[in-house]
């Protein structure tokens, strides 16, 4: 899906150390600091990044994928340690005296238990005794950190101060006694609070003690929208409707996610990457964040920004030759179908329909064939479970029924998630794919042109799939085409178009 406010997608592997550039605090008392201190609201901005990295549980890969890094367990002990020696420095600079000294080191006493949980949570427990133990520990320690600040009036308006969100709170999850079978659930916003108990209970990951509880939340989503989409269709029309139809469908797979966490080492990067990108979608379509907040109610509450931009993906020859085609072929269907809705020609529009089918087909196919961390960033985008599934079907009922409005916003969803997809991925060679190409040429047009080969040579080895070293380096404005037709890229690309049919 096009994410709005994109990390969106949220969730990368940089060390953040802030704070050292800005001016010190002035002290409180005659004594000079003996360190300089960084300002408190950025302490809370780096902690946001530590929520943000929590969503959906940490994770871990001894092997390095796409670089991607070695998990959300690296993001996100950098950014407590990082919290924890400014606050180190502020209270050395005398910033905080009284209550409000107490409670910071209460702040830093639960990122002492949350540094020590976050390493075990992905190592078998550790002294906690159980993983499940541990990530009950990070997810109690963490929160504690946020109920701290924001219920100490001193700490709460540094965290603010300028306009900033510093140590932002986590959605809510339900009241005492509520679950997802009690709770209300007739309008968008109160699935929404349901969606916002799961995501609140999903920090630090899912395990033995809360899978049922998570399952049984995202569940009743998913019958909830899906009940709701029915019941009132004037409400999902068009763009708002597809977008619906896609969180919930993200809905269901986030389930998947649920079940293979403990299994799957990479679930829960795909269950961070997978809620976040459901919580944008509501959010950046106006008629369901309308819907989602009212009567009181404010579902699918956004969790605070990343510190920085997610990594792009760095693919490998048959990646970057799917992610050409998938472009090229998504935005030459769509274009296709809005010339031909309501034609009344009724053997091609059945032609086209069989060739979207195909499309969405080959495009699960090889995700699925991917797996690993290429999968848990794009499975909400490549499969029946996600956007592609969405738009497909939504380009199918509106060819059906001549519905051109219908057809027009399929299209521009098509668009819309390819250029997505696309920016989130580096050619191999390097640059950047061309989101509004029609053909596999326009759209490897922005990519670095690979080295022209030996004439000596005339059976070049080619590059096998997933490496990525020998790369030529990233250039951001190589726009040469004169030789690109003869690049390795684009004739893997080539043989993949007639695998496509």
């Amino acid at each position: 899906m096009a994410r709005f406010a994109h990390d969106t997608h949220q969730r990368h592997d940089n060390h953040h150390q802030h704070g050292d550039h800005n001016p010190p605090q002035p002290p409180e008392t005659p004594t000079p600091p003996t360190s300089s201190a960084p300002e408190f609201s950025d302490l809370g901005a780096t902690f946001n990044d530590a929520t943000r990295a929590l969503v959906g549980g940490l994770w871990q890969n001894a092997v390095e994928e796409g670089g991607q890094g070695h998990g959300s367990v690296v993001r996100y002990v950098d950014d407590l340690k990082a919290v924890e020696s400014g606050l180190q420095s502020e209270i050395k600079a005398g910033q905080f005296s009284g209550d409000t000294l107490t409670h910071i080191q209460t702040v830093l006493s639960d990122i002492t238990t949350a540094l020590s949980a976050a390493t075990a949570s992905v190592n078998g427990g550790g002294s906690f005794g159980s993983v499940a133990n541990a990530e009950a520990a990070l997810r109690a320690s963490h929160l504690e950190i946020l109920d701290t600040v924001n219920n100490d009036h001193t700490l709460s308006t540094l965290a603010t101060q300028n306009g900033a969100t510093g140590f932002l709170a986590a959605p809510e999850t339900l009241p005492d006694g509520v679950t997802a079978a009690t709770a209300p659930h007739a309008t968008l916003a109160e699935i929404g609070a349901i969606f916002n108990d799961a995501a609140n209970r999903i920090l630090g990951g899912v395990n033995s003690d809360n899978k049922a509880i998570i399952t049984s939340d995202m569940n009743a989503v998913v019958s909830g929208l899906k009940h709701l989409i029915d019941a009132q269709p004037a409400q999902f029309e068009g763009l708002t409707g597809i977008h619906a139809d896609t969180v919930m469908r993200q809905a269901q797979l986030e389930i998947t996610y649920i079940n293979q966490a403990g299994i799957d080492p990479d679930a829960g990067r795909g269950s961070n990457d997978n809620i976040l990108d459901m919580i944008d979608i509501i959010q950046g379509d106006a008629n369901l964040a309308g819907l989602a907040s009212q009567g009181g109610v404010s579902g699918f509450s956004q969790f605070p920004d990343a510190l920085n931009p997610t990594p792009r993906y760095q693919d490998n020859a048959a990646q970057t030759a799917f992610w050409a085609n998938f472009i090229a072929q998504g935005n030459s269907l769509g274009q296709r179908a809005e010339q031909l809705v309501g034609s009344g020609d009724t053997h091609a529009i059945n032609a086209l329909i069989s060739e979207f089918q195909t499309f969405e087909k080959n495009a699960t196919k090889f995700d699925l064939a991917q797996g690993g961390i290429f999968g848990a960033r794009f499975d909400n985008e490549l499969t029946p479970s996600s956007t592609l599934g969405a738009e497909v079907d939504a380009m199918i009922k509106g060819l059906k029924t001549g519905d051109a409005a219908l057809v027009t916003a399929a299209a521009e969803v098509i668009h819309d998630n390819a250029a997505d997809v696309g920016g989130n991925n580096i050619p191999i060679t390097g640059g950047h794919f061309n989101p509004d190409g029609l053909t596999v040429a326009q759209v490897l047009s922005t990519a670095v042109t690979a080295p022209a080969t030996a004439a000596a040579d005339p059976k070049p080895t080619p590059t096998p799939p997933g490496t990525v070293a020998d790369a030529a380096p990233p250039s951001s404005h190589d726009h040469a085409t004169a030789d690109i037709h003869h690049s390795p890229i684009v004739d893997t690309a080539h043989h993949l178009h007639h695998m496509w049919g």
